[in-house]
């Protein structure tokens, strides 16, 4: 059955303003993930390091801020385009070993300054921030073939359920100056009961081994 001319055109009509709709969803979409991402890295920014950790309200989470040892002397002395290599490929292996936790966000706040994020039954911070100075110890290969050794400062903090974020984030940077002032390279975790941040070594556990614990310990509690 052939529709009448002005019923063809009001199909056409509709399915275009399908189409429209539909195109304009995926434009809001991509615009908000664009603005809550870091253009250099393709990691979350500091916007969508905000929206995650509200996303964790109600939730325990594990984080740790990254620092990287001596990054203004690579910039200074290979330049900001070596730098901006270093960032990007730091950014990928910290992404990549958290890419098995369900849940788990990496934001770059600025500079070379990485933010890690996971869920997590039981609180083992620690080692989480062991996870990053492990993934980091490999050279970064720059432009050109130059391999450059990269380490990192981290400061650690287990978060329980409703903590206020920023206060999560003061704890966490309280442990990476700690880390910092002990000589770099090596983790410091904010220790709760004793409102302080403490430098330990830990041993190196895998992120699949951490997950497993944190689920064994949650299990117990």
């Amino acid at each position: 059955m052939l529709l009448p001319a002005a019923g063809v055109l009001s199909l056409v009509g509709h399915v275009w303003a399908v189409r429209t709709v539909r195109a304009d969803r995926v434009r809001l979409a991509e615009a908000r993930r664009l603005v809550a991402m870091d253009p250099l890295t393709g990691l979350a920014n500091r916007s969508g390091l905000s929206a995650a950790l509200a996303d964790l309200a109600d939730e325990p989470y594990d984080l740790a801020i990254c620092d990287l040892d001596g990054f203004k002397q690579v910039n200074d002395t290979y330049g900001h385009d070596a730098g901006d290599a270093v960032l990007v490929e730091v950014a990928a292996r910290l992404s990549a070993a958290v890419d098995e936790v369900d849940g788990a966000v990496v934001a770059r706040l600025g500079g070379d300054e990485i933010v890690l994020v996971c869920p997590s039954p039981a609180p083992i911070a620690g080692l989480l921030g062991a996870e990053v100075v492990r993934v980091l110890a490999a050279p970064v290969v720059l432009p050109g073939g130059r391999e450059l050794l990269v380490r990192a400062s981290v400061g650690a903090v287990s978060a329980m359920a409703g903590d206020e974020p920023s206060r999560v984030l003061r704890a966490a940077d309280l442990a990476l100056y700690q880390a910092k002032a002990a000589g770099g390279d090596q983790v410091a975790e904010y220790d709760r009961a004793a409102d302080l941040p403490v430098v330990e070594t830990r041993p190196v556990v895998r992120l699949r081994e951490m997950a497993e614990t944190a689920r064994v310990l949650g299990g117990a509690a």
